[in-house]
């Protein structure tokens, strides 16, 4: 059974009373998961502008990711950022619709892929004058020259993997840079987690005049984004496309700089349900205990079929969300904790006799 995944916050109350005399067996029907809590929170930072006060929210974006700045090829490291500016990309696979997808992490290594339900990628170094020479006009850059985007698509998917392997990571935020948006709700970044449940969407500011740049970026907590999905105005370019501020009827976007935090993998944990014990993979029971990253996941699998819940015990915030009654063998629940702490939990039935804790650094 695929888990349900959640993310701490205050416990629910009791589910069931605190012994085994107290609880009745469950129905025929068995009771669904709690309802999803909200997703985890995060700091917006956006701006519009030109170079010099895009610039200046970029500052405070790198700021909030923490860390320096993780040069091309480095290996993968614990904190800090990564940045893409197109810039250094050789001669031969600009002005292309050839780009490679894996480039920033083949070729100069930073933890990011590619991805468009077009038909390439394109970096251009003309304002995309080169596809239509009204677009000279229209693009301005945040670093010189060179310009990004998918052709055939206006959708672009960006994956995180730890620099230079092709080992999934998760990153603490993203932010990018945009030229000309026009229209409110044009270009957007969509945050997915490792599960791939939606965290965030943010929406690039919009102007109704000059030609500025945008910047849109997402902070959290801790490492949980696992990849990205950028709308980019309204529509692809092509030789034929007039942007909204010319006349035409849809606005047309294109991206300059992307910033994110360092690629890492996070460990988790499993933790088996059984009667009447919790048990670690590491050989711990009752209590089960397990240390993880912040931003990993806890997952609690029943090993045989028998009525237990997962409930959180400590003192706030230490606390999550507990899970339903559940009795299948198979049957499974899952956490993600953002907040580093120890968090205590037991079996709502079976208080006591079945306990665990969660260490999260």
């Amino acid at each position: 059974m695929k888990p349900t995944i959640f993310a701490p916050l205050l416990a629910l109350a009791v589910v069931m009373g605190g012994g085994c005399s107290n609880y009745k067996a469950p129905t025929s029907v068995p009771p669904g998961p709690p309802p999803p809590p909200p997703p985890p929170e995060f700091v917006t930072f956006a701006t519009l502008g030109d170079s010099i006060s895009i610039a200046d929210k970029l500052t405070e974006f790198r700021t909030a990711l923490g860390g320096t700045l993780n040069a091309p090829n480095t290996p993968p490291a614990d904190s800090g950022r990564r940045e893409i500016n197109w810039d250094g990309v050789p001669a031969a696979l600009t002005d292309v619709d050839t780009f490679p997808a894996t480039f920033f992490n083949v070729n100069s290594k930073r933890g990011a892929v590619y991805a468009t339900p077009g038909t390439g990628l394109r970096v251009d170094s003309t304002a995309f004058a080169s596809i239509n020479p009204d677009f000279a006009a229209q693009f301005s850059t945040f670093s010189p020259k060179k310009l990004f985007m998918p052709v055939g698509s206006n959708k672009l998917e960006v994956r995180f993997q730890l620099a230079g392997t092709t080992t999934a990571g998760l990153v603490k935020g993203f932010g990018a840079v945009f030229a000309d948006v026009d229209r409110a709700g044009s270009t957007t970044i969509e945050f997915f987690d490792a599960h791939d449940v939606r965290i965030a969407l943010l929406t690039a500011p919009n102007h109704s005049d000059a030609h500025l740049l945008s910047f849109v970026g997402a902070v959290f907590p801790a490492p949980v984004v696992a990849r990205v999905v950028i709308t980019s105005g309204d529509a692809p370019l092509t030789a034929t496309a007039v942007d909204i501020s010319a006349g035409g009827t849809q606005d047309l976007v294109v991206m300059d700089d992307f910033v994110y935090g360092e690629p890492r993998q996070v460990s988790s944990a499993e933790v088996s349900v059984g009667n009447d014990f919790f048990r670690s993979t590491n050989g711990s029971q009752n209590p089960a205990v397990d240390t993880i990253d912040a931003g990993g996941t806890v997952t609690w699998t029943w090993s045989a079929a028998g009525s237990h819940t997962v409930q959180s015990t400590g003192i706030p915030p230490a606390v999550f969300r507990n899970s339903v009654v559940m009795s299948h063998a198979g049957d499974s629940y899952a956490v993600t904790f953002i907040h580093p702490g120890t968090y205590d939990y037991d079996c709502a039935i079976h208080g006591a006799a079945m306990t665990g804790r969660i260490v999260v650094r």
